[in-house]
């Protein structure tokens, strides 16, 4: 059965090579992430998908810190790539303008492709006049072939696919040499190939004028194959490589493979003892010599080694450390960091401690100046910066830099003045007040002052009335308040407090009124957290009562004038955990004069203790 053969051609052929290898690390401030970004292998293909970002425009693809090409959809799909090797990949978005707003997480993937085929074996290589005609045996399940040829100063490449077990290669360069290999292939859906180990390279130099099919050829010629390739003196980027030498022959190529790649020409020469450098610190490579001796001025080579496996040391690395760190732009909420260049170093945390407090990882960046926000005003902060390297897909840091401290502006808190004070009810002995009250405030502060002499703290509310009492008869007093805000635990009061004067009523001998008697059985249940019941035993001829309460040791201060003898009092007037004291007095009233009153006050009750 005479096969038809299918026509390859390495000069023609287009190979979309996606993935441009840069060290380069590319810092992107971004406002927000883009969530749910991973990789996968998708048959040949690297895929790479992502949760959209509404109003964006399109979306740029990074490898290796090395922006690659643009896409308008939420998933990406890379070929071109090497096998079993790592890639750093991540994705922005960007806007109309394209300005980048969004980025994702930075995935570290290896792309190692599915194989459940067998290898390919018995692959020939023959060439007539630059033509490479290669032929092997079929793999159980395959349904085609991918061929792949080792270029000089490129690596191997994937040149093409044949559903075939032969191919015609042509447009190669006479005098070079390059490698052939074949993998079987399966291809199960639109989006899923199984695949097969390759096979053993083979290698030729191009003859324009040689005929493989030939009877010239002469076998007689090819050197012998080299054996007892060693390896010893390994470090993280050398190894010194040794084999038999071999008599009649002109020199050696010393092919060397990495992490299972395609095998390169590194070296060409005399001797049997070579030295390899610029070797990748953790690594796996595989070595392989074949000799070669000169025949009418072309080099003809013996078959390949076997080869010798060594993987280089692991790379001593020491990041530096960052010796100068300063804080400005500091303002109620934000302030400024930068520091100094720490050796070796790929990127850098920013750790943020408040109040003494312990210390947290808020900014991960190749950076070396970041703006810290959402900071709390008027608060006490250390910050500190540790440098960090990748060395095998783990971050190697190195020592904590010292912490520097700053403080946040306090916040700028204006509060109202209270506007008016009134005065409800006047007696001889007693007062009733109340005031107009005052946008955002937390409570007010109220003091008092008997005729010309100094103001006295009587104590805060959240109210916005007041009852003093036992004041003399046709007396003056000037009361002041003064309304407070409460931020971070600070207390801001008003620029100005309002003062109200006012005279009590002269003491009355024409009528006499029995004072009232002393409050019994006065008790107190607590009642969730914040919540009290107070009773008491009514007293005969009672007007009303008074109730007043003392918070942690506190001035006493009335909270309620009521008849009936039960009260409850909840988070309006107490507050959680706080220490309380309670008691009351009965009173009675009686006309002075049309529109004026007289109040007589009974005892105190009992004092009754209680926390809430």
């Amino acid at each position: 059965m005479r096969y038809k053969k299918q026509i390859v051609s390495i000069m023609t052929l287009i190979i979309l090579l996606i993935l441009m290898m840069s060290t380069a690390i590319q810092a992107v401030s971004l406002v927000s992430s883009i969530s749910n970004f991973s990789v996968a292998m998708n048959g040949s293909q690297m895929k790479l998908t992502w949760s959209s970002v509404s109003n964006s425009a399109g979306y740029n693809v990074y490898v290796n810190g090395t922006k690659i090409g643009s896409v308008n959809s939420s998933e990406a799909s890379l070929i071109g790539f090497s096998e079993n090797t790592t890639y750093r990949l991540r994705v922005t978005a960007y806007d109309s303008n394209r300005i980048e707003t969004a980025t994702s997480e930075e995935i570290r993937f290896t792309t190692t492709p599915q194989k459940t085929l067998g290898q390919v074996q018995n692959l020939k290589v023959t060439q007539v006049n630059g033509y490479v005609t290669l032929n092997w045996s079929g793999v159980s399940n395959a349904n085609k072939y991918q061929v792949f040829v080792d270029v000089p100063g490129f690596g191997n490449m994937n040149i093409g696919e044949v559903t075939t077990t032969n191919a015609i290669l042509k447009g190669f360069t006479h005098g070079l040499r390059y490698g052939f290999s074949i993998r079987a292939c399966q291809s199960v859906n639109a989006d899923n190939t199984n695949y097969g180990e390759r096979s053993v390279a083979q290698y030729i130099v191009i003859d324009y004028n040689k005929d493989d099919t030939s009877s010239n050829n002469n076998t007689q010629t090819k050197p012998e194959k080299v054996s007892n390739v060693n390896v010893y003196d390994v470090t993280e980027t050398t190894a010194t490589v040794t084999w038999k030498e071999l008599s009649n022959v002109d020199g050696y190529d010393v092919l060397l493979s990495k992490n299972y790649g395609s095998y390169q020409t590194v070296i060409s020469k005399s001797g049997n003892r070579t030295v390899l450098s610029k070797l990748t610190p953790d690594s796996s490579y595989r070595v392989k010599v074949v000799a070669y001796k000169w025949i009418d001025n072309k080099k003809v080579y013996g078959d390949e080694s076997s080869y010798y496996s060594f993987t280089t040391k692991e790379e001593k690395i020491i990041v530096g450390n960052i010796s100068d760190i300063d804080v400005y732009n500091i303002g109620e909420n934000k302030a400024t960091v930068s520091w100094s260049r720490a050796n070796n170093a790929e990127g850098y945390e920013v750790l943020l401690s408040k109040n003494n407090g312990r210390y947290t990882t808020i900014k991960d960046t190749a950076n070396r100046v970041v703006t810290l926000g959402n900071l709390d005003s008027d608060s006490t902060y250390r910050v500190k910066i540790v440098a960090y390297k990748w060395v095998n897909g783990r971050k190697q840091y190195g020592n904590e830099s010292s912490a520097y401290r700053f403080d946040t502006e306090a916040e700028k808190v204006t509060v109202g003045n209270v506007r008016t004070i009134y005065v409800d009810s006047l007696t001889k002995n007693r007062a009733e007040i109340s005031w107009s009250s005052v946008s955002g405030a937390t409570g007010y502060n109220i003091y008092f002052a008997k005729g010309n002499g100094s103001y006295q703290y009587k104590g805060s509310t959240t109210r916005r009335s007041y009852v003093f009492a036992n004041l003399s008869a046709n007396t003056k007093y000037k009361v002041k308040i003064e309304a407070y805000k409460k931020v971070n635990g600070k207390e801001y009061t008003s620029e100005t407090a309002k003062v109200k004067s006012f005279t009590t009523s002269k003491a009355t001998t024409t009528t006499t009124t029995t004072k009232p008697a002393t409050v019994t059985n006065f008790n107190v249940y607590v009642r969730n957290r914040n919540q009290v019941h107070l009773t008491w035993n009514s007293v005969s001829g009672a007007t009303g009562y008074e109730v007043e309460i003392s918070e942690n040791g506190g001035v006493y201060r009335c909270v309620a004038i009521l008849q009936t003898n039960s009260l409850d009092l909840d988070g309006k007037v107490l507050g959680y955990s706080k220490n309380y004291k309670v008691r009351v007095r009965a009173y009675k009233t009686h006309i002075i004069s049309p529109g004026r009153y007289d109040t007589i006050y009974g005892s105190y009750s009992t004092v009754v203790s209680f926390k809430t």
